[in-house]
């Protein structure tokens, strides 16, 4: 939205009319803050931020136009972990020429030393900027000397010209924050959306209003004080999603007496505009040198079904994923050159193919589960990051990505398992849920022969099934074989006398690794007794769970399964005395199941586990019960056979 000022250049002079400043000056460091050992509202942290302070406000001129966005933090690092605070990412946006730049940047670090306090400042050649897409840059700094009871110090500018774009503030960390404050300074022409998400509710919100020629500026302030730490837990999809931040969205602006321009529009409108962009929509279109080889990988496949599987299996295996998640193409013959491209690369030329091909396809621009969930009642292009195909065949809908080699062609990427998606299409409209119908299974077979001894010897065999066998297949295709082996083992005092490994290309089939082993000293043995725990792999030591009450939603992204079959031929001259009886467990509705079945059969005992995650997403209400069903499953596999002598 360039040049919006032209429309004011009658009216003002725009520039920031309230003077705020940070609650500390540059270099002013204290005593108190450098003694500071630990932090009482958080004995465990391993830093506090002590100030981050922030504020936005725009300049226009009749020459220029700018929004800048000014950052002011000091963290005290308590202990080792907090090192990692001193490394400093900034993301920077750009289109075109226009790029956000980072002007004034200051970074210090301050030790105590003999006394007294020795400051040690950042050297210009520890800055770098990096491309990370196609529009987002990224530049990163470290600060010198840091050291435990070290304070940090850092200071900047960001000047941009996409003065629409107001910055979103986050007061939480995953370190407690003594002191948040953030204030945006809004024309009155602007008419943000504002929305605070997260749990905490901010100590201090006021707006602070003045006029000036045609317009009034309005101030917002927010202060945030002792604010905790948020704390990362198991099957979370992005902090983002659930931090405490305010949030902005441009509705629409209004210069005096002019007519209303509407920015968010909806999600139709942007629909139809990426539907145009040259690098969206039309590049599907266009690409016609496509045809030809297009008609050479479907030559004499008549199936519908087959010409997709072809050109979806010539992509995976042609062109290479470089890590990039994006919305845009980039020149199709270069990618197709070079072998390698962007996810948006490679699933808009498999679009195009399947175009040339002859087939209906519609987009669907989602949001990635690192990128965070989409608020569909802010329609703003900022919250997709990436793009993957629909092809409607009959009354089913084939949701496709070529990026990972190692997955079928019906298996989306973990990642793009966020929910619903964007229909992207001149026919269709709307939203579609971006599923799969795979799971994430791994089963584990034992056939094992205890000695006297407590140690165990024999066949251990591992069948993979739908992400579980992706993840085996891209690890052993990564690095080998022999490191797949070494990392198997880890700190397994095992001894592996022959492995195989089968299917590891053939992706409809489960992969499998099989291994012929000694495990030495399983069973602890006590005069007459043994004691063995039969559960060899694929048992939950502790809870994952470790909260009493959780605030975010349990998000696994897909099913999940994990079957153990053992059978362990009791040593001559013993007996069982005791089994662990049989069980099983089972949420409301089946949500999450666990069958545990033991048997002896002969001097043979057997034993089938099975824990089921039934569905992918468990809400805030439901975690109790999910907490305490896994309470459960790691009580009953840490139960063991008793083995008595004759």
């Amino acid at each position: 939205m360039r040049r919006l000022i032209l429309a004011l250049v009658s009216l003002s002079i725009i520039q920031p009319i309230f003077a705020q400043k940070s609650p500390i000056k540059f270099g002013n460091v204290s005593m108190e803050e450098m003694t500071m050992s630990s932090y009482p509202k958080d004995s465990s942290a391993s830093a506090v931020v002590l100030v981050d302070y922030g504020e936005a406000y725009l300049t226009l001129t009749s020459v220029m136009e700018s929004l800048t966005f000014e950052k002011h933090v000091r963290i005290k690092v308590l202990n080792k972990r907090g090192i990692n605070l001193a490394s400093i990412e900034v993301p920077l946006y750009y289109s075109g020429s226009d790029e956000e730049k980072v002007i004034n940047l200051k970074a210090s670090t301050y030790n105590l030393e003999n006394g007294k306090i020795v400051e040690s400042k950042m050297a210009k050649d520890a800055v770098f900027k990096k491309k990370i897409n196609r529009n987002h840059n990224e530049l990163s700094f470290a600060l010198p000397n840091v050291k435990e009871g070290s304070v940090i110090e850092y200071s900047y500018k960001i000047t941009s010209d996409f003065i629409t774009s107001f910055p979103n503030w986050k007061f939480q960390w995953d370190v407690p924050v003594k002191h948040s404050e953030y204030w945006a300074m809004l024309p009155d022409f602007f008419t943000f959306q504002k929305y605070m998400q997260g749990y905490l509710s901010p100590t201090t919100y006021e707006v602070k209003s003045k006029p000036n020629v045609g317009f009034t500026e309005n101030a917002h302030h927010w202060v945030m004080k002792d604010v905790p730490a948020f704390k990362e837990e198991p099957y979370m999809t992005t902090e983002n999603d659930y931090i405490s931040k305010i949030n902005f969205a441009l509705s629409y602006y209004q210069f005096p007496g002019g007519i209303l321009h509407e920015v968010m529009g909806s999600w139709e409108k942007l629909s139809n505009d990426l539907i145009e962009d040259e690098d969206f929509g039309k590049v599907i279109d266009k690409s016609g040198f496509l045809k030809d080889q297009v008609a050479q990988l479907t030559a004499g496949v008549t199936e519908p079904i087959k010409k997709i599987e072809a050109i979806h299996t010539y992509l995976k295996e042609n062109i290479e994923w470089d890590g990039t998640k994006d919305m845009y193409a980039g020149n199709f013959k270069k990618i197709l050159e070079s072998k390698k491209g962007t996810s948006a690369d490679i699933n808009l030329l498999l679009a195009s193919m399947l175009d040339k091909a002859g087939f209906s396809v519609d987009m669907i621009a989602l949001s990635t589960r690192d990128h965070g969930f989409i608020r569909q009642a802010y329609p703003m292009r900022k919250q997709l990051n990436y793009v993957i195909c629909a092809v409607r065949l009959e009354d089913k809908t084939l949701l496709l990505d070529a990026t990972e080699k190692y997955l079928p062609m019906d298996i989306l990427p973990e990642r793009c398992l966020n929910g619903q998606g964007l229909v992207v299409s001149k026919l269709n409209r709307g939203w579609i849920d971006v599923v799969s119908n795979a799971k994430s299974k791994t089963s584990i077979t034992a056939e094992m022969m205890l000695t006297d001894k407590g140690d165990l010897k024999g066949k251990l065999q591992y069948s993979r099934d739908g992400y579980d066998a992706y993840d085996m297949r891209k690890s052993y295709h990564k690095d080998g074989e022999e490191a797949y082996l070494k990392d198997f083992l880890g700190t397994k005092t095992w001894q592996v006398d022959k492995s195989e490994f089968q299917n590891m290309k053939d992706l409809k089939v489960q992969a499998k690794e099989i291994h012929e082993v000694v495990i030495p000293e399983h069973a602890s043995t006590t005069g007459n007794v043994i004691y063995i725990n039969p559960f060899l792999e694929g048992n939950m030591s502790e809870n994952p769970f470790k909260l009493e009450k959780r605030e975010y939603p349990v998000d696994y992204g897909t099913k999940q399964e994990n079957v153990y079959m053992a059978k362990i031929t009791v040593p001559e001259g013993y007996q069982v005395d005791e089994l662990p009886p049989s069980k099983i467990f089972m949420m409301p509705g089946n949500s999450a199941k666990y069958m545990y079945s033991m048997n002896l059969i002969g001097n043979t005992i057997t034993l089938t586990s099975n824990l089921q995650i039934n569905k992918s997403l468990f809400i805030q209400d439901e975690y109790p019960n999910l907490r305490e069903f896994y309470n459960q499953v790691v009580a009953k596999q840490a139960e063991q056979i008793v083995l008595k002598k004759k």
